[in-house]
């Protein structure tokens, strides 16, 4: 699995000629924690082609290594090409892998709209990122000029891989509330559904359990401490050998509604049993 949380305080800006924020957050809500509370911003102005592209540029103070990212909630047409670009601190601008990433915005079965990357381990520290994102739908133009656009929340932040054991389970929740009348009819109050993750962690020897031996020097206690409070995170539970399609479907913007204890196992191996609540768009 991979665990990517601790999303930095991040400055957000547009580059393109037109492009403006149109809700008073100015990006602000990006990073909310809530991807049904979007910011939204004004397309470019000017005679459109595959080639005209809006970018959204995060930075921020503390270096660390990309690995995980995503845009949800967005409005964007569905195969809207996005890639991506990078600020290492020595950097002059967002040269650092530039383009090479890229993804289209796919739909879920939910109806929401998102574009996940996972990117190699052992990158550079990055202090920026650029969501570059083409009018090129599916090899076409598609996005009008100064057209409105949606963007539910914006994510990158230090990531970990942390295996699990076979057996995790993925389901939704429906909250709504089904009665019947007294005429046997039924009656729905209607609630948004959202979907749940369940995972025990691999038995793990106490290095990465307390010693600081996952990516960046982190270690189950600073995953516990990182996710405490509601505080959001990315969880992807495969990825290695699958298709885009699948990752789209399967990565998850959640909470970690329940950290169980930590189990001594034995000798120096250790588990732990996960389970994440999503944060719909």
């Amino acid at each position: 699995m991979l665990l990517s949380f601790n999303r930095p305080d991040i400055a957000w800006s547009l580059i393109g000629a037109g492009s403006a924020w149109l809700s008073d957050d100015a990006g602000a809500a990006l990073t909310n924690g809530r991807p049904a509370a979007v910011s939204r911003l004004q397309w470019l102005s000017g005679a459109q082609t595959t080639a005209s592209v809006l970018t959204l540029r995060g930075s921020w103070g503390s270096a660390f290594a990309p690995r995980v990212l995503a845009l949800l909630g967005v409005s964007l047409p569905i195969g809207t090409l996005v890639t991506l670009a990078f600020r290492r601190p020595a950097d002059a601008g967002f040269t650092y892998l530039a383009d090479a990433a890229s993804q289209r915005i796919t739909e879920l079965p939910d109806g929401s709209r998102c574009a996940w990357f996972v990117l190699d381990a052992g990158l550079d520290p990055v202090i920026g990122v650029e969501f570059r994102i083409c009018n090129d739908v599916d090899g076409a133009t598609a996005i009008d000029e100064g057209a409105v656009v949606d963007i539910g929340e914006a994510w990158v932040g230090p990531t970990v891989e942390i295996p699990h054991e076979a057996g995790w389970a993925r389901g939704r929740v429906d909250p709504t509330v089904v009665r019947r009348s007294k005429g046997g009819q039924l009656f729905r109050a209607e609630s948004r559904s959202w979907r749940r993750l369940q995972a025990r962690f691999s038995l793990a020897d106490e290095s990465e359990v307390d010693g600081g031996a996952l990516d960046g020097g982190a270690d189950w206690g600073t995953v516990e401490s990182a996710l405490l409070s509601g505080r959001p995170c990315c969880a992807i539970p495969r990825w290695r050998g699958q298709t885009s399609a699948y990752l789209q479907r399967t990565a998850l913007y959640a909470t970690a509604v329940q950290q169980g204890d930590i189990q001594h196992v034995a000798g120096s191996l250790y588990g732990r049993d996960y389970t994440f609540e999503e944060l719909p768009a």
